[in-house]
């Protein structure tokens, strides 16, 4: 499969890669629909250290469930998902707590080889805990918000409430009915959209101050 990976500063590409695929009986295969470049991106474009192995790029994706591990209960194959940008069990005191990015047995996408997001498709860890099914019909055009609430809509939230780092997980499934019922446009962020292969691309244009915020469809 195809996914972006950072080699370096400055260094991004779009390889092909083994294809993601069930490791644990707690994972789900997503294939990912959309991605985007994050703000936070561009610090490890700016200083990552040459790094021959590569880097999984990405954080923010929504997607379709192509399979799930046998523990997995409440994930089912063709359900559209979203996924916050942290992994997270969803059992542990932390997750009780609403503080899935404190998570005992959690973890950030794109730090890892075949959980980026930017990519073909991607191995979820703690399916269970982590993906938020949208038990609705979903319009193209309601794509962009969705992806917003990986990340940057519930990031958003998060500060103007508390600040800090933003728990999302915690806040889908509050912000997600405004986005289905269109009462709120946060894929408005989105001011450019490119295919996956052009993902370096978008890194360019972001650093640049282009773009503001760059839709990837794989």
């Amino acid at each position: 499969m195809r996914a972006t990976y950072m080699f370096g500063a400055g260094d991004v590409r779009v390889i092909e890669v083994p294809d993601a695929s069930i490791e644990r009986p707690t994972d789900a295969l997503v294939r990912v629909t959309a991605a985007c470049v994050c703000g936070s991106d561009l610090h490890p474009f700016h200083s990552l250290p040459e790094t021959p192995a590569g880097r999984a790029m990405g954080h923010e994706f929504v997607g379709i469930v192509e399979d799930v591990g046998a523990e997995v209960t409440t994930i089912r194959r063709g359900d559209f998902v979203i996924a916050p940008f942290v992994w997270s069990d969803g059992t542990c005191d932390f997750c009780r707590e609403g503080l899935q990015t404190s998570c005992r047995h959690g973890g950030v996408f794109g730090t890892a080889p075949g959980v980026g997001g930017q990519a073909e498709a991607v191995r979820v860890p703690q399916a269970d805990g982590t993906l938020v099914v949208v038990h609705a019909a979903v319009d193209e055009s309601l794509v962009p918000s969705l992806l917003t609430l990986s990340d940057v809509y519930g990031t958003g939230w998060h500060a103007a409430v508390t600040g800090g780092v933003a728990p999302v997980r915690a806040y889908i499934e509050r912000l997600l009915p405004g986005v289905l019922d269109g009462s709120v446009d946060p894929g408005r962020v989105f001011d450019r959209e490119v295919p996956l292969d052009e993902t370096p691309g978008a890194y360019r244009a972001m650093d640049a101050r282009e773009a503001l915020k760059v839709l990837v469809r794989p």
